[in-house]
């Protein structure tokens, strides 16, 4: 039986059938005219962007902000130096101390506390041991760890205050909220916070790492009162040892030998020669060096160290008045076995220092001599200096124990020969 179809569908299917003949049917003449025109043609060549870098987030200069555009730079540090008073400054020895120690990865600053009346006597933890030893009441073991302070005496109770409490609201200075404020406002914040504190450094690493960091050429310029009191090792202290001078070797040598082996070898000698090669405007600064054990017969190479300290230039008073202390331990009672700065007239022109430049230069202040003392653990002892002659006219320096007889020698045989 046949299908009739209908003459329209037959005309669909055939333009369908078409269609797709000529999709899929290729003549190889195009195929090979197409290929022939890819072997001759050269190569399209491809585009190249341009590099467009970037620019980076450049500092915004606040052209809007009338902080900045109408006040000039010294009405803004007024301002800030507003900012760093507080209300309890004037109950304190230093009103605008600041400890900088570098602490777990970072800086901390915290108020100094030492008090304005009491604790400028340079004796007070003795006068109190005095007391207590008179009395019968009282920790002679609580102030011998005072006295025997790697912070000195003159910081003892911020020692105290860091190691055992916690920081208060005296500590505030809001100077963290002022270096976020603004990127312009951060140099400027920084640079006031250096000129309107007195900056105490209390240990040889942190003083190292702020003045002689790479770029620390900025704060040091800005510096204008700094505190260093610094207990310090042997090997700090062991390159300005003297060498014994040959026969050969003229003044220049000796102190051109001592002077590199004090700022290569020695980190406080590096401290001194920053502060005394790059640009600063020091109004004060105070110099307190001691021994990390602070033992009875510790030693310091005061002569080799003048040649150094006398180099810092500090600005002097309204009347002449020099703002710069240098604060030492007590010297020993015979000249033999500590010969101090005291004593430079009779050092000669062997010592390579002018002692009328070191006396203008700065001031030197003892500390009192130590009659306290820890020699058996768990008891503090009262001593007195005592002299005896030996053998060849030579003085022998010995401790009397005020609750024995017997006498404590010099621990050092060889006593370090000095400049």
């Amino acid at each position: 039986m046949a299908i009739s179809v209908s003459s329209r569908l037959k005309s669909y299917l055939r333009q369908k059938l078409e269609k797709t003949r000529k999709c899929n049917a290729q003549t190889p003449t195009d195929s090979n005219k197409k290929e022939r025109r890819d072997l001759t043609s050269p190569p399209t060549p491809k585009t190249i962007k341009p590099d467009i870098s970037i620019p980076k987030t450049r500092l915004d200069e606040q052209n809007d902000s009338p902080f900045f555009q109408k006040l000039p730079l010294e009405i803004r540090k007024m301002i800030y130096a507003y900012v760093w008073q507080g209300p309890c400054d004037h109950m304190y020895h230093e009103s605008n101390g600041r400890h900088l120690h570098f602490k777990d990865g970072h800086w901390v600053h915290t108020r100094c506390v030492m008090y304005q009346e009491d604790d400028e006597d340079l004796d007070l933890i003795q006068k109190q041991m005095d007391l207590i030893r008179d009395t019968g009441r009282g920790d002679l073991l609580l102030w011998q760890r005072r006295l025997a302070s790697t912070w000195g005496q003159r910081h003892w109770r911020c020692a105290e205050r860091i190691e055992y409490g916690r920081p208060t609201s005296i500590d505030r200075t809001d100077l963290g909220a002022l270096m976020i404020a603004c990127k312009k406002m951060h140099p400027e914040v920084i640079e006031s916070f250096i000129e309107c504190h007195k900056i105490i450094f209390n240990d040889v690493f942190s003083a190292y790492r702020f003045l002689l960091r790479p770029g620390s050429s900025r704060p040091i310029r800005h510096l204008r009162n700094l505190d260093l009191t610094l207990s310090l090792r042997f090997h700090e202290l062991a390159p300005f040892m003297a060498i014994g001078p040959s026969e050969t070797d003229d003044n220049d040598d000796i102190a051109e030998r001592t002077t590199l082996l004090g700022a290569k070898n020695s980190r406080l000698g590096a401290i001194l020669d920053a502060l005394a090669e790059y640009p600063t405007c020091l109004h004060s600064l105070r110099i307190s060096l001691d021994v990390y054990d602070r033992g009875p017969w510790r030693k310091i190479p005061e002569r080799a160290l003048a040649s150094h300290l006398a180099r810092i230039p500090v600005r002097r008073g309204k009347r002449g008045e020099v703002n710069y202390i240098v604060e030492l331990p007590s010297a020993l009672p015979i000249r033999t076995h500590y010969a101090g700065l005291q004593e430079l007239e009779d050092v000669g022109e062997a010592a390579k220092v002018d002692k009328n430049r070191v006396e203008s230069a700065f001031e030197v202040i003892r500390r009192p001599a130590l009659r306290y003392w820890q020699f058996n653990p768990g008891e503090v002892e009262h001593f007195t200096w005592e002299t005896c002659h030996g053998e060849k006219r030579h003085q022998h320096c010995w401790i009397a124990l005020s609750k024995a007889t017997r006498l404590i020698s010099n621990p050092y045989l060889i006593d370090f020969a000095e400049r």
